[in-house]
């Protein structure tokens, strides 16, 4: 795979993990701006690169960039992409890495590569090799370059459209965001029954099989499932009330799921 020289804008947590993969996988690192002293100084320094709190310090890396990688906010991508536009040669790629963000927010040539991770400072423990990632592109030069921006970690590339980006972003909201929700309002009912919030460890592993293997539907089990009414109302009643709504949708959707009505 081709190696090329990079410029990082931003400098957050998703930077601080792929900036030192990719150096380690053979790219130059040139530059790294970000909005503060206190993001951008660590990366730079962990990278051994220059680094700046604006973009016309990093003029010279930009233009002599092959790739300028826009690691920030969604809000701000296309604000980003259009000040950089004219720094840079028309040959650079331009690439985020949101799973959320069109494509179309950034100039061609351009690419998406979007790990399929969560980056918090917790979720260290999960490592970025093998990470799948959903490749998007304007073109076939543009994709080879996400291509080779996405072997720094090795994981299982998928080519995606637009439409397609935005159903995988759907799921993996669903599947963390939500599912993490879930978990942090049950850790809470044990919590607030000096219970020890450890004891759904093993639902948990077993929960994660499914999302490994592809099988979560068939591992449903439960009350909802098997129509239990008076183990519901039992839990509502443990709810508080804003909880109550949620539980009730729920129980009925994967009733509805495994128990559809007979037509």
């Amino acid at each position: 795979m081709a190696k090329h020289r990079i410029v990082l804008v931003g400098a957050g947590q998703v930077s601080s993990e792929l900036g030192p993969a990719w150096q380690q996988d053979g790219h130059e690192l040139l530059h790294v701006v970000s909005r503060t002293d206190d993001s951008a100084r660590p990366l730079g320094e962990l990278l051994g690169c220059p680094w700046s709190t604006n973009l016309s310090e990093a003029a010279g890396a930009l233009a002599d960039a092959q790739v300028v990688v826009v690691a920030v906010t969604d809000a701000i991508i296309s604000e980003v992409a259009e000040a950089i536009s004219g720094m840079v040669a028309a040959d650079c790629t331009l690439v985020h890495l949101s799973g959320a963000t069109s494509l179309d927010h950034l100039r061609a040539p351009a690419a998406v590569v979007w790990p399929v991770r969560s980056f918090n400072a917790k979720a260290h423990s999960v490592p970025l090799a093998q990470t799948p990632t959903v490749l998007e592109a304007t073109g076939d030069a543009a994709m080879r370059v996400a291509h080779d921006l996405a072997g720094a970690w090795s994981g299982r590339i998928t080519e995606a459209t637009g439409d397609q980006r935005t159903a995988a972003h759907l799921a993996a909201v669903m599947a963390d965001n939500y599912a993490n929700h879930m978990l942090a309002e049950a850790q809470h009912v044990l919590s607030q029954r000096q219970l020890p919030t450890d004891l759904l460890r093993n639902l948990v592993h077993g929960l994660t099989q499914g999302g490994l293997q592809g099988d979560a539907r068939e591992r449903q089990t439960g009350p909802a499932k098997r129509g239990d009414e008076a183990t519901l109302a039992r839990h509502r009643a443990l709810l508080p009330e804003d909880m109550r709504a949620l539980y009730d949708t729920l129980a009925k959707h994967i009733a509805s799921r495994h128990n559809p009505p007979s037509t």
